[in-house]
């Protein structure tokens, strides 16, 4: 890879590895992933794998979770994560705490939380799935 190749990464949703996962993290059906950046070695991947660098940034996936599908609560250690659901409408699960979700609810677990997500409409639940690692000790105050 050239040296300017290595300052971006583009991709058309087409053209990043689309696959199956069942019972995602002992959760309920199957859901429909498409990871637009990075890679999560576990996954099924069906295919080749997206090439570039992602110690930092690690992944995007964009998930669709059957009707009545789930992903099952499961821990974060050493990074962060965040849904943002772009359809339907159900329920996150944060630290044992139920929210409900619809189309631009956001839902962040920190290093050392657990989530899972659960679909409660009647139509597929569409959401991103960002993973970072962690930098440094998070601020909670109003330096900046």
């Amino acid at each position: 890879m050239d040296k300017i190749m290595d300052k971006y990464v583009f991709r058309n949703i087409e053209d990043a590895p689309h696959y199956p996962v069942a019972n995602c993290e002992n959760g309920a059906g199957t859901i429909d992933n498409i990871t637009l950046f990075g890679d999560e070695a576990k996954m099924p991947v069906l295919g080749p794998r997206n090439p570039e660098s992602n110690e930092n940034f690690h992944y995007v996936h964009k998930t669709t979770l059957p009707v009545g599908g789930s992903v099952g609560e499961h821990p974060h250690t050493g990074n962060e994560q965040f849904y943002l659901i772009l359809e339907g409408q159900g329920e996150v699960t944060l630290c044992g705490r139920v929210f409900p979700v619809k189309p631009y609810s956001l839902a962040l677990i920190r290093d050392g939380g657990s989530h899972g997500i659960r679909n409660t409409g009647d139509v597929p639940l569409v959401y991103l799935c960002v993973e970072t690692g962690l930098t440094g000790v998070h601020s909670t105050s109003s330096e900046a």
